[in-house]
């Protein structure tokens, strides 16, 4: 901008001279080629105004995108494909560090049920409700939540043993409400040097499959896991 002004400025000097000297051809030549300087300087500005608002809205839109392609579109939790890149990330560095962390895999009970009696409307709005209500009951610092299938869900949490099994405990205990009381049956698994990716989810889905076969609603881990 500064040295559009500053062409501009000379231009008008030049302009001011070219009448009373209109036959120096130093004087023209000065005044020529401070306006074209000035079109060329306005021209890049207008350009660069341009690149800069075509990549501010491509930068949004790959923000957006990102957004879209990490969390389930319906209920805004983070999706499978996240949990993938997360527990990857997340088991090498606790294999490295020699750290902890825990899945909790949850399962909404009887959701067949809501979809069968209420309508697929319903069955939507009761995963909503049950991943609002978990969403507001995490710590930020602690844990992460994902949608890990259907009626599936995942948290993975880097608390103590203790900690999971008392978070998936306070999950399953919540209020959840939609046209009748839902529940959630849930299992627990936790990290060990020597245990692999598919185990830690073998673990965990096994304990879940246990609470199904033991009635539903309520939480089962491996003592020695």
């Amino acid at each position: 901008m500064f040295i559009l002004f500053i062409n501009l400025v000379l231009a008008a000097v030049y302009a001011a001279y070219l009448p009373s000297d209109y036959a120096n051809p130093v004087v023209g030549g000065l005044f020529l080629a401070a306006v074209i300087n000035a079109a060329y300087i306005y021209k890049l500005m207008r350009d660069n105004k341009r690149l800069k608002f075509r990549l501010d809205e491509e930068f949004l839109r790959a923000s957006k995108a990102g957004a879209v392609s990490i969390t389930d579109q319906l209920t805004g939790a983070y999706n499978r494909r996240h949990f993938d890149i997360v527990f990857d990330r997340i088991y090498e560095e606790s294999k490295s560090r020699n750290t902890g962390f825990s899945l909790i895999l949850i399962d909404i009970d009887h959701f067949k049920r809501f979809n069968d009696t209420y309508g697929h409307d319903t069955g939507d709005a009761v995963l909503k409700t049950v991943v609002s209500t978990i969403k507001r009951n995490i710590r930020k610092n602690l844990d992460m939540f994902f949608r890990y299938g259907g009626e599936e869900f995942v948290i993975i949490t880097s608390d103590s043993k203790a900690g999971a099994v008392n978070l998936a405990r306070k999950i399953n205990g919540l209020d959840y409400r939609q046209v009748e009381k839902i529940t959630i049956s849930a299992g627990v698994a936790f990290f060990r040097n020597g245990i692999s990716k598919d185990e830690i989810i073998k673990i965990a889905d096994n304990n879940l499959y246990k609470a199904k076969e033991q009635g539903r609603n309520r939480v089962i881990y491996d003592e020695d896991n």
